[in-house]
């Protein structure tokens, strides 16, 4: 037997294997994955849109796969500014002549719709998916020329095209006809280059685009058609809805900014509107059913502290707290509690509340937690007995601006991606409403809470609270900002507006606006006359308190300096008057201080329990964050104009 070498084999070896190797590469790319045909139709409507058909012979290899995912953009972007935005609304997708389930993906730039089941796989070989479609925004009129700029084939499928078809008519049958055509570009190949790898004609009416050879991965085709045609016509309406597709909030925000303009001006007519004012006339007694405190209330004051600081000058105008000024400074007064209540005036029942929170002896303010406890009791029956009888803000009434600014933002995410949403039906824009209105009723309610907590005046609050609010308007784009930045703006100027005094409380109001006119414009035949000396001080002992409360101290002072100058009394009678009334008290602001400082004290103690005790319960929570890509267009090349994209098998 002829024996064979050991180099001889090896050689054997080799052979075979290179053989098998071979053999194995080319039975892969025989069942490579791959477009065996791909037929686009594009159906020009009157009213302006595209009705689109793509036909998709995909062949699977065998790997196991449960579909294929289309990309579609939607949208170019030049220097982070879309300049161009369609809109997508799919009418049906099939494989193999069945409605198949899929799913959509938003993306920065589009959409994508993954088709197929993730519970089974499809056949191997070819499987015809069919993707039906309307595009809104994808034909342009200049000069009565209409344009379609149009990606057929998209440049980003990740397989390769063996032939590819691009059927372009009119949507009423009628034929494209040749003096029809201004213009038709086609390009192929890649992203950005220009290729002529087709063959055209006009056939039947139907401008007809054949590829002439493979179109590789990642290569595609678009056309640019320009027609001077009357089969093309878009209504006003037709316009309209394009517009509202493409840009939603340029149609809709107008109508939104209009319905609240009109919706508030009838509000406010309706409620709004106060009762008959009469006029301001100059009032120098004092209100015998309003305190000082209340006054200061009206005149719009929510700050606890000088609520306090007001509470305590009452007090000491009807004596129940004295002021001892030794050294005649206003530096060191002493403040103590009256040993006596004999032949004092009746307290208010505010004024009984401050005065149970000052001790007993000694320092009358050491008490700081009870000073605090009160300021907050008292502004919250305030505000109970002022919403009742005197003010009523109709803040129900908001709920209207909040819903717009709402609907803007719905408007704005569902229209964003360029797909169909809840706006696109009568039943779906009555849902829209609904929504918007129990957000808005809950922010409402959110609102009045965080109100109650710090205060109708807390700038800060404000601030903070539109600032959220604009900043996601933003993160929606410059229309969307613009858009709530005019809502809110009028919602700035309706909440001030739509509150209205009662009857009760407009006369309140213009009983201590005439306090404030007496005040600050009384001139020496005007001045109040008394009879003596002690009911001069117990005049303004009475009414400096409420001069506090109404911000006109120090016309007050003047006016009772004026008072004294005009009596013509003595140095030892001008000293007699300024000790009467505690002038030093309001002269400066150790009294104001001394209060602040205190009510501080309990805010900080209270504060810090409370942290101690989300301390001992603090948890931890983790977020996470989420991207997208880019994609720009451009004129010239294949993939400019709408459509395009790509795909690929899952």
């Amino acid at each position: 037997m002829k024996s064979f070498s050991k180099p001889k084999l090896n050689n054997i070896f080799s052979i075979i294997f290179v053989f098998f190797t071979l053999f194995f590469l080319s039975a892969k790319s025989l069942i490579a994955e791959k477009i065996t045909n791909y037929e686009v139709t594009v159906q020009m409507n009157k009213n302006g849109t595209l009705t689109v058909n793509e036909v998709i012979d995909y062949e699977f290899d065998g790997a196991a796969k449960h579909g294929i995912y289309r990309d579609i953009p939607l949208r170019s972007k030049k220097n982070g500014v879309d300049i161009y935005k369609s809109y997508i609304k799919i009418n049906s997708i099939k494989r193999n002549g069945i409605s198949e389930e899929y799913s959509t993906q938003l993306f920065d730039e589009g959409i994508r719709y993954k088709v197929g089941s993730a519970n089974k796989f499809v056949e191997k070989g070819v499987n015809k998916y069919e993707f039906n479609y309307v595009i809104y925004n994808a034909i342009f009129e200049k000069n009565r020329i209409y344009q379609v700029y149009f990606n057929a084939i998209g440049q980003f499928w990740q397989v390769p095209i063996e032939k590819a078809t691009v059927n372009i008519k009119f949507g009423n049958g009628k034929p494209v006809l040749k003096n029809e055509i201004r213009q038709l570009d086609i390009f192929t190949g890649e992203y950005g280059q220009s290729g002529k790898d087709y063959i055209t004609n006009l056939n039947n009416g139907t401008v007809e685009i054949k590829t002439n050879k493979v179109l590789e991965a990642y290569n595609g085709l678009s056309f640019r058609l320009n027609l001077k045609t009357d089969n093309i016509s878009p209504t006003f309406w037709d316009k309209l809805q394009t517009l509202y597709y493409a840009h939603p909030l340029i149609a809709v925000g107008p109508i939104i900014i209009i319905l609240l303009a009109i919706y508030g001006f009838v509000t406010w007519y309706i409620f709004g509107r106060d009762v008959d004012k009469k006029a301001i006339v100059p009032e120098f007694n004092i209100p015998k059913d309003i305190s000082a405190m209340y006054a200061a209330y009206i005149n719009g004051e929510r700050e606890p502290k000088e609520i306090l600081t007001i509470g305590v000058l009452s007090l000491l105008s009807k004596g129940y707290v004295e002021a001892d000024d030794k050294e005649g400074n206003g530096r060191n007064v002493k403040y103590t509690l009256s040993n006596s209540r004999r032949s004092k005036p009746e307290l208010a029942e505010e004024e009984k509340i401050v005065f149970n929170a000052l001790s007993g002896t000694g320092y009358i303010f050491k008490k700081e937690r009870s000073l605090y406890n009160a300021s907050n009791k008292i502004l919250k029956s305030f505000e109970k007995e002022y919403k009742k009888k005197v003010y009523r803000d109709n803040s129900i009434f908001n709920i209207a601006f909040i819903v717009g600014i709402i609907i803007v933002f719905m408007v704005s995410a569902t229209a964003s991606g360029g797909t169909a949403g809840v706006s696109d039906s009568s039943l779906g824009v009555v849902s829209l409403i609904m929504i918007a209105s129990f957000f808005g009723i809950v922010l409402n309610m959110i609102f009045s809470i965080i109100k109650n907590i710090y205060g109708n005046n807390s700038t800060f609050l404000k601030i903070i609270k539109w600032m959220v609010i604009l900043f996601i308007s933003v993160i929606y784009g410059v229309l969307n900002f613009i858009v709530i930045g005019i809502i809110m703006a009028m919602y700035t100027v309706y909440s001030k507006i739509i509150g209205r005094y009662t009857a009760d409380g407009m006369r309140k109001k213009e009983y201590l606006d005439g306090m404030k006119m007496y005040i600050k414009t009384a001139e020496a035949n005007q001045i109040m006359k008394f009879n003596d000396v002690d009911e001069l001080v117990a005049y303004f002992k009475g009414i400096l308190p409420y001069a506090v409360a109404l911000g006109v101290k120090n016309e007050a002072i003047k006016l009772m300096k004026n008072t004294i100058k005009l009596y013509n009394f003595d140095e030892n009678t001008h000293s007699y008057v300024n000790q009467g009334i505690c002038f030093s008290t309001y002269a400066g602001f150790v009294l104001s201080n001394m209060i602040s400082r205190g009510y501080n004290n309990a805010y900080d103690e209270i504060k810090e329990e409370k942290f101690s005790t989300m301390r001992n319960n603090s948890g931890s929570s983790n977020g996470g964050s989420f991207g997208g890509g880019g994609f720009s267009n451009d004129d010239g090349f294949s993939g400019g104009g709408s459509g395009g994209g790509g795909g690929g098998s899952w």
